[in-house]
């Protein structure tokens, strides 16, 4: 179970909030498989490397 404080929340959510609703949630699963391997204690730092990662992944699947 992931734990976010609501300033991390804030910052997936209008991540999130920029995308098409059919990407969203393939978004929020690649932030939270990331997450999940950081461990329960990530830091801001790792919260925002598995946003861009997440992020970049989806822009790659729409290049190909």
């Amino acid at each position: 179970m992931l734990a976010l404080t609501d300033s991390q929340l804030k910052l997936v959510m209008t991540a999130a909030g920029g995308l098409s609703v059919e990407k969203r949630a393939v978004f929020l699963e690649r932030v939270a498989a990331r997450l999940q391997l950081y461990g329960a204690n990530f830091t801001d730092i790792e919260l925002d490397r598995a946003v861009h990662s997440a992020m970049w992944g989806l822009v790659k699947d729409c290049a190909a």
